[in-house]
């Protein structure tokens, strides 16, 4: 029974072994482009104003879709400099360049569907929940909303849920893991065939030598 059970973990071990780690991963987006606040910034050319700030895990995550050269995303960019000595320990930036980079486009299309908030053009903004499909200043305070509320509960990020969704629903396998899966079955199956084997062959000589003991 215990080399049984043994079998059966050592199988569902090497199954794991073969699926698309990729399914599992947070990063949804990782292998994009992607800039920080301070080299989005620069690359508008504008000075982060708090020389101070620095980015950690606690810190909630905005992410912005832009065009290299958009009046509306350099403004949103200003923005955010212009509260990042107030709230700049609370919220970090992701920032994609879609004009120039087409796998970027592509991301923001990816991520457009899956909010339901069409992106009719940049900037496209996600915090948490919320999506700020453009800026408007007049948008300001839900936008400090929105990094308050997200930093003080992280429960949500799109990418991690867009992974999620991909994961459980999408997951394709192709050729190589599906020989490798019948391959993991068939020699489990030979495995235990021969534990079998070997455990009736014990049992039949326990069987003769109780046999034979009495017998004699």
């Amino acid at each position: 029974m215990k080399n049984k059970l043994l079998v059966i973990v050592l199988l569902f071990v090497s199954l794991l072994m073969v699926l698309p780690l990729n399914a599992f991963a947070d990063l949804y987006y990782e292998g994009h482009n992607t800039l920080n606040l301070k080299e989005a910034l620069e690359a508008e050319g504008l000075e982060l104003e708090n020389t101070s700030y620095t980015e950690t895990d606690d810190q909630a995550i905005v992410y912005l879709f832009r065009g290299q050269g958009c009046g509306y995303c350099k403004a949103f960019l200003t923005f955010l400099n212009s509260i990042s000595k107030q709230y700049g320990d609370k919220f970090k930036l992701v920032s994609f360049e879609v004009w120039y980079d087409e796998s970027n486009n592509n991301l923001m299309n990816e991520v457009s569907e899956f909010t339901g908030e069409e992106a009719g053009g940049v900037p496209y903004i996600v915090i948490g929940k919320k999506v700020f499909p453009g800026y408007d200043s007049a948008w300001n305070e839900d936008i400090i909303k929105a990094i308050t509320d997200l930093y003080d509960n992280q429960n949500y990020d799109v990418f991690k849920e867009l992974s999620k969704s991909k994961s459980s629903l999408n997951i394709e396998i192709d050729p190589v893991i599906a020989w490798n899966f019948v391959f993991v079955a068939v020699a489990t199956g030979v495995i235990l065939f021969v534990m079998k084997k070997n455990n009736d062959k014990v049992l039949y000589a326990i069987d003769n030598k109780r046999t034979y003991g009495k017998g004699k």
